[in-house]
């Protein structure tokens, strides 16, 4: 899926100096490559059969939306701090270019579902890693992450339990 990168921008010194933001948005223009990315995406995550999908705000909804939606599964939201009505469960995360906090509802997640972790793009792993402690604080069942994008100089994925599938399709 190298030939799918002409579609992704690069914009240097977004959201903070000395970061090259991957831009992925010129994608979903393309329905075609749109799909293509949607079936790679289902290719890798069907050995976990997920009860749930879900998807880290913001960019990580739009491939965890549809890819439930094609699935026939629910689409489980985690949000940044503040987003979401009635109880909350949170945690505080570090990023490449700062902190930040997730919350997901906690009568969102049944107990022992299982549920995988979408998101646009796998950088230093501490998003993933944080939507992951929510998942299994809730009392669900962790199965997995899956990602459009890696970043692999980042080592992201030595955030991420390493006995759980992780994923990407597009690898820098």
């Amino acid at each position: 899926m190298e030939y799918i990168k002409k579609y992704i921008n690069e914009i240097k010194d977004f959201p903070k100096q000395g970061i090259v933001f991957k831009d992925i948005n010129p994608i979903y223009k393309d329905p075609k490559i749109w799909n293509e990315l949607l079936l790679a995406l289902e290719n890798l995550i069907s050995t976990s059969n997920p009860d749930y999908i879900a998807g880290i705000e913001s960019r990580g909804f739009i491939p965890a939306t549809a890819l439930a939606l094609k699935l026939g599964l629910g689409f489980i939201p985690i949000r940044k701090s503040n987003k979401l009505p009635g109880d909350v469960i949170g945690t505080n995360y570090k990023l490449e270019y700062g902190e930040d906090r997730l919350e997901v509802q906690k009568n969102s997640i049944e107990k022992d579902s299982k549920i995988i972790v979408i998101d646009d793009l796998l950088a230093t792993g501490g998003t993933a890693s944080a939507a992951g402690k929510l998942i299994n604080q809730a009392g669900g069942s962790l199965v997995g992450y899956a990602f459009l994008v890696e970043i692999t100089e980042l080592k992201g994925r030595s955030s991420l339990d390493s006995n759980l599938l992780v994923e990407s399709i597009i690898k820098y």
